[in-house]
């Protein structure tokens, strides 16, 4: 852009200049004609001669006059530079100077505009002779001694320019080889190491299948690592590849099997001291590695590993810090729920539904202490505490319910009034009409459709108080529904004799028995 700027503004100028010599040729007929004469040729502009006597017969033989009723007029010229020399030979006849354009004659303003356009157009350029080279080519040529071609074979080191071109292109070479070769040996290894695994585990399934069928549950606790050796191939059993295929192939045989498998497997598992590499796995800086070792332990049930997975609750990496609750909340022999009351990141609906299957399944051998995550200062956790309340039917928790309402966010007043609706909690009407009355609309909204429920005479002055202010439609229809809920009579006064359309429809709508839950 700043390019084109520059060239138009040069343009411009080039203009302007040479608009002011046109201005001062224009001016001064004289000085326009020696312009002319330096010029030699113009296209398609020529001239004549008009003289007011007949000429000499000579002169008309060269010049070719013609008799006309306003004098001798002489034949179009075009070259120019014989003007001067002409008006020496017509003198003595006072001879008139006319131009021609396109053999069409013309005045001084036709010619102005002719070589306007000519300037635009770029044959005419004012003010510049046109000179031949006064350098002799032969002359400066033989003042430089000839060296022969060979003395230049390093020439690219002379020229920089060319010289860092092609190391540029050399370095994109090199780097484009190195990338390619690297994905080949990445390859290759990635292949070989399939391969590997692939044996591997053909060398695993058939010697694990014979120990679980074969030997009893005391027996594989009571193998040594002599008795392994003799089972599976001592040089490939200390190799790490193998212990780890031997891994993946015992976790996926545990989540199949049940009973006396499962709890063999697990034997067998700390026996071959897999339990070191769990550790290792757990203590690493590496994401997915700490992901399997959580893994691990949650499948192999290894209790003595729980302090280490303690440590990762509330990890940055999110993966990490879901897989070490739940690893927690299924392992840990009293769920106090301490790492979730502390856990610095919000809960996701993810990790949330995740949670809530594991302690369904374990609040009934456990004690949950659910009271905690009331008092956390993440309000993710605190929703989710309400929503346990909720899901797992812990009416002993409505006191710390309770306390917690009086300084609920509007987020956990719609959770919680969600929660009273779901259990028939009568006796937290107070709250409920307290709630009618929020600023926020969602806070209403979900009020006034559990006073429905739970309210009371109460609840029902303060809804027909709220109609009457003419509310928004989805506020108006739970209104009626709520009125209709906690009293019929009331509902069939307030609506039967209004005249308003939409007043009509919802009473019709709410009347319907297959729309009672639209």
């Amino acid at each position: 852009m700043k390019k084109i700027l520059t060239l138009g503004l040069i343009f411009f100028f080039t203009l302007t200049s040479y608009g002011q010599d046109l201005d001062s040729l224009f001016a001064d007929s004289v000085k326009l004609q020696q312009e002319l004469i330096r010029q030699k040729k113009m296209a398609n502009l020529g001239y004549q001669f008009r003289l007011f006597q007949e000429p000499q017969r000579d002169l008309d033989s060269i010049y070719q006059f013609q008799n006309t009723d306003s004098g001798w007029v002489s034949s179009t010229l075009m070259d120019w530079s014989k003007l001067d020399s002409i008006y020496a030979q017509l003198t003595d006849f006072d001879p008139h100077l006319e131009y021609k354009i396109y053999e069409d004659p013309t005045d001084q303003q036709g010619l102005e505009n002719y070589l306007q356009t000519l300037l635009l157009t770029g044959d005419f350029i004012p003010g510049l002779e046109e000179e031949g080279s006064k350098i002799d080519l032969i002359l400066e040529a033989s003042k430089d001694a000839f060296q022969p071609l060979e003395k230049y074979k390093l020439r690219i080191l002379a020229d920089y320019k060319l010289f860092w071109v092609s190391v540029i292109v050399l370095f994109f070479l090199g780097t484009a080889s190195l990338m390619i070769a690297s994905m080949m040996i990445f390859k290759t290894k990635r292949n070989k190491r399939e391969q590997l695994k692939k044996e591997y585990d053909e060398m695993i399934i058939g010697p694990l299948t014979s120990l679980l069928f074969e030997k009893e549950l005391d027996e594989i606790k009571e193998l040594k690592t002599e008795d392994l050796l003799e089972i599976f191939p001592p040089k490939l059993f200390q190799k790490p590849l193998f212990k780890a295929v031997m891994i993946d192939r015992i976790i996926g045989l545990n989540k199949k099997m049940k009973g006396d498998f499962k709890d063999k497997l697990k034997a067998f598992y700390k026996v071959a001291g897999l339990t070191e590499i769990t550790r290792k796995n757990l203590k690493s800086s590496r994401w997915d590695l700490i992901t399997t070792g959580l893994v691990q332990v949650n499948e192999m049930d290894l209790f003595e590993l729980l302090t280490e997975v303690k440590k990762h609750t509330n990890s940055s990496n999110f993966h990490v810090r879901s897989q070490s609750g739940a690893t927690l909340l299924n392992l840990a022999p009293t769920s106090n729920l301490d790492f979730l009351r502390d856990q610095k990141y919000p809960l996701s609906d993810w990790q949330q539904m995740n949670y809530l299957r594991i302690l369904k399944f374990v609040h009934s051998s456990k004690s949950l202490e659910l009271d905690k995550l009331f008092h956390s200062n993440n309000q993710s956790v605190r929703l989710f505490g309400i929503k346990l309340v909720r899901m797992l039917g812990r009416l002993d928790l409505l006191p710390g319910l309770k306390e917690l309402s009086q300084r609920a966010t509007d987020e956990e007043k719609i959770e919680l009034l969600e929660t009273y609706e779901t259990i028939g909690a009568h006796m937290e009407v107070d709250f409920i009409n307290q709630c009618i009355y929020s600023k926020n609309q969602e806070v209403q909204l979900a009020a006034v459709k559990v006073a429905g429920e739970l309210g009371d005479e109460n609840s029902l002055n303060i809804i027909i108080n709220l109609f009457a202010e003419n509310p928004h439609f989805e506020l108006k229809k739970a209104l009626l529904r709520s009125i209709y809920q906690l009293n019929p009579e009331t509902f069939e006064r307030y609506t039967k004799d209004q005249i308003a359309d939409d007043i009509q429809r919802l009473r019709a709508h709410i009347l319907d028995p297959l729309l009672s839950h639209v």
